[in-house]
């Protein structure tokens, strides 16, 4: 699979178009789902400063490459630790699930605002480049080996992100996961070189199912109310 400024734009565009229309959508529903509804224009956003970096390295420019690459780890390492906990929040019925969705979301969000801030503060440990036809992101923290974690950094994220989606009582929640979950295997074995800029693009992409899921609620809100 090749990927360049052209194919994130073209995502950006879809993205972006079909995520509107499920906020307008969202809105008819009793219960908040607008976060869901939001989540393709938001990583429609996010795979356009993914173009902006194809851009920049296409130009032969990785420095100025930097900000953009920034723009895209607010998504990547900060904004989706909580979004989607959150999202799940706000539409659980169950007591206990929601008791562990809304623990996962404030992990979330102060482990990505930890990480996102060191990203800001030192733009300099990132590199950016091109490797088989995919963007390489790699951040090098100076005395990284220092650091000891009890976790992965992969396994964690995992763990924020996709335990509120299989703890989920709503099917099409956990259809997501699953879906979310599967395209981050086939990411890390085909394009572990370019983990997060492939396992992003796939996850955006699959986002368009949220787009079904929301009509799919709209049209049976509507039926109930007969």
């Amino acid at each position: 699979m090749c990927f360049s400024a052209s194919v994130s734009y073209s995502a950006t565009a879809v993205l972006v178009t079909s995520g509107l229309y499920a906020v307008q959508q969202a809105k008819r529903l009793p219960v908040p789902y607008w976060m869901w509804a939001a989540i393709p224009v938001l990583f429609g956003i996010q795979q356009a400063f993914e173009g902006r970096v194809w851009q920049m390295l296409d130009a032969g420019n990785a420095s100025a490459a930097v900000p953009y690459a920034l723009g895209f780890h607010f998504f990547s390492h900060f904004l989706w630790l909580w979004w989607l906990p959150l999202s799940s929040y706000f539409v659980e019925p169950g007591k206990i699930r929601k008791r562990v969705i809304g623990a996962c979301a404030i992990l979330g969000a102060f482990i990505g605002t930890l990480v996102y801030s060191v990203m800001l503060f030192h733009p300099e440990w990132m590199t950016v480049a091109v490797r088989e036809h995919s963007i390489a992101y790699s951040f090098s923290v100076p005395d990284r080996s220092s650091i000891h974690l009890p976790i992965t950094p992969a396994a964690l994220y995992a763990f924020i992100t996709l335990v509120p989606l299989f703890f989920s009582s709503h099917r099409q929640i956990r259809i997501f996961g699953g879906l979310t979950a599967l395209s981050s295997v086939l990411a890390s074995a085909a394009y572990g070189y370019a983990y997060i800029s492939v396992w992003c693009f796939f996850a955006a992409v699959l986002s368009l199912y949220l787009v079904h899921m929301i009509r799919h609620l709209v049209a049976e809100a509507k039926s109930i109310r007969g």
